[in-house]
């Protein structure tokens, strides 16, 4: 029995991985050998707007950190459902209150695309809020540099801005 179907799905492997089968193009698609190399590309964040810096973390997790909690006045409030822990509606209509403190958004497993990590990373920090950004790295080393580039971007070269801004060193890897 075990063997007539062991036979069973190497038939039907054979049968999707056959040129000129209809389904071989699909599943090349489906079961790639290996991943496509892919990154995160940061999108530009309006003046004012809640600033969250994420990286993965390593050990399934991204890492984020509150970069500029934004106006107040340019921030609308999200409906948050009662179902879920309070911490969310804080990340998404008060930021302030976690100034200073980490968010860890767990993973199932190892990334290989980071372009969709860090689409999770917004998700999860910003919701659909347009006066919120992430400034996303696949590494906390990476973050520290696209962190200062943002920071001296938005203040000028004012180092001492830069004091707050997110660090490899801060015991986060």
């Amino acid at each position: 029995m075990m063997l007539c179907r062991f036979v069973g799905v190497l038939a039907l492997i054979a049968t999707l991985l056959v040129p000129g089968s209809a389904f071989a193009g699909k599943a090349s698609k489906l079961l790639p050998l290996a991943p496509a190399p892919s990154g995160y590309q940061n999108k530009p964040i309006a003046t004012g707007a809640t600033v969250w810096y994420c990286a993965y973390g390593g050990n399934t997790k991204i890492l984020c950190r509150l970069g500029d909690s934004g106006g107040k006045s340019t921030r609308p409030v999200q409906t948050v459902d009662r179902r879920l822990p309070g911490i969310v509606g804080d990340i998404l209509n008060q930021p302030q209150r976690l100034s200073g403190g980490h968010i860890w958004i767990p993973l199932h497993t190892d990334p290989y695309d980071f372009e969709l990590v860090g689409q999770l990373a917004e998700a999860v920090m910003c919701g659909s809020s347009a006066s919120c950004g992430v400034v996303f790295a696949e590494s906390i080393g990476a973050l520290h540099d696209l962190v200062r580039n943002f920071e001296r971007g938005r203040q000028g070269s004012d180092p001492s801005r830069l004091a707050d801004a997110y660090s490899p060193g801060d015991g986060d890897s």
